[in-house]
């Protein structure tokens, strides 16, 4: 007893030991709790940052809060905040970057409608965030538009979007992931103005740390990002556990639906399947830099990314940071097949068998990056390389341009080599300032399969564009007069006039249009794709310059050289023409342009006036649209953004503004949501059957129909609900009036059926008492009768158990066979032949077995039946009904007819119609024959054709109706 107490006690010693021994340090979060910070919760919740030791406090973003401030002073150990390389400047000598998670940066401002570029918010009421004014992609964006603190209204952010919604702010910092679904279910007009768009790239979820601290502790740095690592990894494959995480331990500010919304946008910044979770991409800040410099807002010597990123040791610019399955690919890949344009220098070309040009040192690059040999396939021509792109004889092309056609076979990395598009014309031609317009009046060549062909036959239709075989055929059509001009890329026109047109051809224009290369890579291999990818963005631009500039650089001679002073001179002579005769048209345009601003005044006015009436036709609009039976509802990622006041009606609810905004699945059962799922990702658009869940539980039968759309450049489902519950009652009473008329019927047949059989258990039991009475019975008579009465009893019972089926109202799918039910529903009107004089027929009787329902069917063969036994009360001679079942490819068709005469072709068509009836009033109903229509066209999705049929019978010529049957055989 002893020993199991100081077991215990040492257990527990164990335990409280272990957790005191955790390291407690703190992580300061830019927000508040929400699915942005899932991977930190995850990693805390899942005890993966308790593996490594470490006791974390996630510390919820609070008013007042400096968080650059904080971390310095040494209150936080990590702090995340999104950022700008611009401002991070500023701390470049005392913060780390550690780790990086939203590949993009989620911040953006949300703007009334009529605010369309930085320059509208001068003025304006502005609600943000005192720290992303400071320290983030906004601060940028504000500096790059030169827009001063005191040139707008800085309101502090309240968290929330209702302030937007409500209009008492013009702008508001959002994030993707988070306000912007409370924007869209509140179904106001909004514009979006996104940094990135004007080339700000920021990054989201970036985690800091002090020099100090990655100098001294290193090894906490790194554990606190794998452990951080697992648990964005867990949180992205577990989104609604951590949602209920958040929900339920942290925070109820944000709703369930938009918490699960957020986590769903969140997979789009972090892109998992492209960069590894965590992981700082050098090359992107890089990207970034560059666009700062370029727009002169840091100088080029300001910022050195490698004292901002913090090195783990392993980020050396050399190597790729790849996934497992990317690894597992490249060992297994023994070559990748390229194929290039034989004939395009200076980007490449094939020379004695090798690939030579800028592209071959870039591929060197990349072949040696990924650890892949890069195998050449020979072709003669570009449209022949093209050939076996689609052919999939090469996995790559070395430099291609994506256009539509070419992305049905190809996916196409980030482009790694840009340069303009010129035209080249004969020397005496004079410069060109808008080559666009050329294509339409001269003869122009282009390489025939080139990008650029397809792209500029698109964008001018009236074009007089002629395809050529290569550059050099091109150019030689140019030289001899037969083409006007050349349209190519700047490096291989400028290196070929270099080679073999020098004094004859000059560039005489540039295009609007940049070639942007890329790697082209099969569309079918998405793992080769995402390696190249990353191999493209990690080289630098110093290295691209080098090579660049090894093929399309200019030599100067020494000496002075005469000929060239004369050509100069003779050159500034024209220019100085030129420039007096563009001074000539500039003066008669500014008088051409005040005649046009005189009509663009009209013309704003006349815009007016029409915006007027536009408004006024969307009302007119939404009157219509509120009018109509049906409801239409819009939906955005299942969930609902716009309908009409007939679909808040017909679900119950007091206005539409309480259907705005809740999920599809709110209004209707899972069944049907999993069919409507499909039927949006099929795009599928024909009517169909379906449930609907009112406000208060009712289940109601509907029509639904959906297509999907592009409005306001968002993809929507709409969705039109016409709700049929009244008809289907309607119809289930027709079903209940047949089935009961039926049953009329069946209990004349059980009368006729039994008649005969208890006739015979009477006699047999009489004479055996007759028999004893007169004592001439002996024992083997009795059981001899016995044995008859026993089994005509039998065949009652199974009589019995025939009719029980027939009146069961349960209606499920089972699997019988066609042949049999039939067989079975002679046996329930085996009387009624008999007593009629009937014969029945079987022409053919294929066995075939299908899933449907066999009651439904029993009881729309008994009403064929019964039509055809009223129609042969009229005949005199022999009575027929003829069976024929059969089996095609895809159908049963079971055909019954009769040899009564046929149906009059003025009642054909109104014979399937309810309460259609040729007899008196007492003796039918008229919904028999409509009920068999339903039953199989409607329940077993089957067609049913009534016609008057001619034909033979044992050398007799016979005319009456037939009943045509088809069913599906699935």
């Amino acid at each position: 007893m002893i020993k199991k107490l100081l077991l215990f006690f040492l257990c527990v010693q164990s335990l409280i030991s272990s957790e005191t021994n955790l390291e407690k340090i703190s992580v300061q979060l830019n927000w508040k709790y929400q699915f942005e910070y899932a991977g930190f919760i995850a990693a805390k919740e899942e005890g993966f940052y308790k593996e490594v030791g470490l006791d974390v406090e996630i510390k919820e973003f609070k008013d007042g809060i400096d968080i650059v401030k904080d971390l310095m002073s040494g209150q936080s150990t990590f702090s995340i905040y999104d950022f700008s390389l611009l401002n991070l400047e500023k701390g470049k000598d005392s913060l780390k970057l550690i780790a990086n998670y939203f590949k993009r940066s989620a911040l953006v401002l949300v703007t009334k409608q009529d605010i369309v570029t930085p320059f509208d918010l001068k003025g304006k009421r502005i609600m943000a965030e005192k720290n992303e004014m400071e320290v983030s992609t906004l601060n940028t964006l504000f500096k790059k538009f030169n827009i001063k603190n005191n040139e707008y209204n800085f309101i502090q952010h309240s968290y929330s979007a209702k302030e937007f919604i409500e209009g008492n702010i013009d702008a508001m910092s959002a994030y993707l992931s988070n306000e912007l679904y409370y924007i869209r279910k509140s179904n106001i007009p909004y514009n979006i103005i996104d940094p990135q768009t004007y080339g700000i790239y920021g990054s989201g979820v970036n985690v800091f740390t002090t020099l100090e601290t990655t100098k001294q502790r290193p090894d906490l740095v790194k554990k606190f990002v794998e452990a951080t690592n697992r648990g964005w990894e867990y949180a992205l494959k577990h989104k609604d556990e951590i949602v209920d995480v958040i929900y339920n331990k942290y925070s109820k500010r944000k709703e369930k639906a938009a918490l699960s919304f957020e986590a769903k946008q969140i997979d789009k910044l972090i892109m998992p399947t492209i960069y590894k979770i965590g992981e700082v991409n050098k090359q992107l800040l890089k990207r970034n830099l560059n666009e700062l410099i370029s727009d002169g807002l840091i100088k080029n010597n300001d910022v050195n990314i490698d004292d901002i990123v913090f090195d783990f040791g392993q980020n050396k610019d050399s190597v790729l940071s790849l996934s497992s399955k990317q690894k597992e690919y490249i060992a297994n890949k023994r070559v990748i097949n390229m194929c290039i344009d034989p004939n395009w220098m200076p980007y490449e070309k094939i020379q004695n068998g090798k690939h030579i040009g800028m592209t071959s040192e870039f591929m060197s690059i990349i072949s040696e990056k990924i650890g892949i040999p890069i195998k050449l396939i020979p072709t003669k021509t570009w449209k022949e390389s093209m050939e076996f792109a689609k052919q999939r004889k090469c996995d790559i092309f070395s430099l291609a341009l994506a256009t539509p056609s070419r992305l049905k076979y190809m996916n196409f990395t980030t482009p790694y080599v840009s340069f303009p598009l010129v035209i080249a014309t004969n020397t005496n031609e004079l410069f060109i300032s808008e080559p666009s317009k050329i294509i339409k009046k001269e003869n122009v060549g282009i390489v025939e399969g080139y990008a650029i062909n397809e792209l500029l036959r698109s964008a001018y239709p009236e074009n007089k564009i002629v395809d050529v075989e290569n550059i050099e055929e091109g150019l030689k059509k140019v030289a001899k007069g037969e083409l006007f001009g050349f349209v190519g890329a700047l490096p291989t026109v400028a290196y070929n006039l270099q080679h073999r047109y020098i004094g004859e051809l000059k560039i005489s224009g540039k295009f609007d249009y940049n070639s942007d290369l890329s790697i082209g890579v099969r569309n079918d291999d998405s793992t080769l794709f995402e390696i190249l990818q990353k191999a493209v963005a990690s080289i630098d631009e110093k290295t691209k310059q080098e090579i660049i500039n090894n093929y399309i650089s200019i030599k100067v001679e020494s000496g002075f050289d005469y000929e060239l002073f004369y050509q100069m001179g003779l050159l500034l002579l024209i220019i100085g023409i030129f420039l007096f005769y563009r001074h000539l048209q500039v003066t008669k345009h500014n008088k051409v342009l005040k005649k046009q601003q005189k009509k663009l005044n009209k013309s704003n006015t006349e815009l007016i006036e029409t915006k007027k009436k536009l408004e006024n036709s969307i009302k007119d609009f939404e009157v219509m649209i509120n009018s109509v039976h049906e409801a239409i509802f819009i939906f955005e990622d299942d969930i609902c953004i716009d309908s009409n006041e007939v679909a808040h009606k017909m679900f119950g609810y007091d206005s539409k503004k309480d259907i705005i905004g809740k999920h599809i699945r709110t209004f209707v059962p899972i069944e049907t949501y999993k069919v409507i799922a499909k039927n949006r990702t099929s795009n599928y658009y024909k009517s169909y059957e379906a449930k609907g869940i009112k406000r208060d539980g009712t289940i109601i039968d509907v029509i639904a129909k959906g297509t999907n759309a592009i409005i306001n450049s968002k993809s929507v489902r709409i969705s039109v609900v016409v709700d049929i519950s009244e008809t289907k009652q309607k119809e289930q009473l027709l079903f209940q009036q047949s089935k009961m008329a039926a049953m009329g019927q069946m209990l004349e047949n059980i009368a006729h059926q039994w008649r005969q059989p208890l006739s015979l258990i009477s006699s047999l039991a009489t004479g055996i008492e007759l028999k004893r009475d007169l004592g001439i019975s002996t024992l083997e008579d009795e059981l001899k009768d016995l044995s008859r009465i026993n089994e005509t009893s039998q065949h009652l019972s199974e009589t019995i158990e025939d009719f029980r089926n027939f009146f069961k109202t349960d209606k499920k799918k089972i699997d019988f066979s066609i042949l049999k039910a039939v067989e079975k529903n002679i046996s329930l009107i085996e009387g009624m032949l008999k007593t009629n004089s009937i014969e029945l027929v079987f022409l053919n009787k294929e066995d075939i077995t299908i899933n449907s329902y066999e009651n439904e069917f029993t009881q729309a063969l008994i009403n064929i039946f019964y039509n055809a036994k009223d129609a042969l009360e009229k005949v005199e001679d022999e009575k027929y009904i003829f069976i024929d079942i059969k089996k095609s490819e895809r159908n049963i068709t079971v055909s019954i007819k009769d040899n009564a005469g046929g149906i009059d072709e003025k009642i054909l068509k109104s014979i399937f119609e309810p309460y259609f009836t040729t007899k008196h009033k007492k003796q039918g109903t008229g919904i028999g024959l409509y009920m068999t229509q339903m039953i199989i066209e409607k329940h077993m999705e089957g067609s049913i054709e009534a016609r008057t049929t001619y034909f033979n019978y044992n050398d007799k010529s016979y005319k009456g109706a037939e009943f045509i049957m088809r069913l599906p055989l699935q």
